[in-house]
């Protein structure tokens, strides 16, 4: 057993499992070591689920952790992201009085179903929660669609409330489908590339989704950072047409030049606006 080490919190390597308080449990997804990391990413155990859980349990007694309890909005990052991206949306939904949890997954690493898998996995393991919504970002936009048709446990003992996916590929991703044709690159980007070409999209539309979603793009990037790609890539980026699917509720439109999409204060408010009153 190892413990007390400062890690980098796990990317494109450990996938999130457990989450309460800002502690996290986290599993190795190629030798499926469990490891239970703090709120400052110090891993202080590992071992088995249920021993990271124990450990875990111990923490809390020493530390005298309060239990959380309420409406938690779940985090889900886009490709070759991590959880913190995030940041700037996480402390708003913190100052709004929410729960939440932003989830790392190895988006390079495994395919849409290792995804999904992951999810379902964390959120019937989510404990004083009584309430869900989601925020998602690119491709996590389609693994939050698969993960809201899940007959999972957690869909019945979880009120779901509202989701907010903003500049997802609803209609495939062109872009990816255009990088993974370099065989150098599609080692880099790992087996999702598939998964999220727009020959994919017919497979997507067949889910039937009860949940409210609201979708914010951007413009496309001719005076962005971006502004170094041939003309002819632009059509490889988030356009209507390309965020719209049928399910949506509303579809809106925010300007932003920001890298991270999180720091547009606009988006984080639109977000959390839809989630309280279903409209932006």
């Amino acid at each position: 057993m190892r413990r007390c080490f400062f890690t980098f919190g796990g990317s494109q390597f450990w996938e999130d499992v457990f989450f309460y308080q800002k502690w996290r449990i986290q599993r190795n997804h190629k030798t499926k070591e469990f490891r239970l990391l703090d709120p400052w990413d110090i891993r202080r155990y590992e071992g088995g689920f249920e021993e990271c859980r124990q450990a875990f349990v111990r923490f809390i007694s020493l530390y005298q952790l309060p239990r959380q309890k309420g409406h938690m909005i779940i985090m889900i990052h886009g490709f070759g992201d991590s959880k913190n991206i995030f940041k700037p949306m996480w402390r708003a939904a913190l100052q709004d009085n929410y729960l939440a949890a932003a989830v790392n997954y190895p988006s390079t690493q495994k395919n849409l179903n290792s995804f999904v898998k992951q999810f379902n996995f964390f959120l019937n393991h989510l404990e004083d929660v009584q309430e869900v919504s989601f925020i998602s970002l690119g491709i996590g936009g389609i693994v939050l669609r698969k993960l809201l048709a899940s007959k999972e446990p957690w869909t019945q003992k979880l009120k779901i409330n509202r989701a907010v996916q903003v500049c997802p590929p609803n209609q495939g991703s062109a872009l990816l489908t255009k990088l993974a044709s370099f065989k150098f690159l599609r080692r880099i980007m790992g087996p999702a590339c598939d998964d999220f070409s727009p020959k994919e999209v017919q497979n997507w539309d067949k889910l039937r989704l009860k949940t409210e979603i609201g979708v914010i793009y951007t413009q496309r990037p001719e005076k962005g950072i971006l502004f170094f790609l041939p003309q002819s890539w632009y059509k490889y980026f988030y356009v209507p047409d390309v965020v719209k699917f049928k399910g949506a509720k509303e579809i809106f439109y925010v300007k932003n030049f920001h890298l991270n999409p999180f720091n547009n204060e606009n988006i984080v408010t639109a977000c959390l606006r839809f989630l309280k009153h279903g409209k932006f």
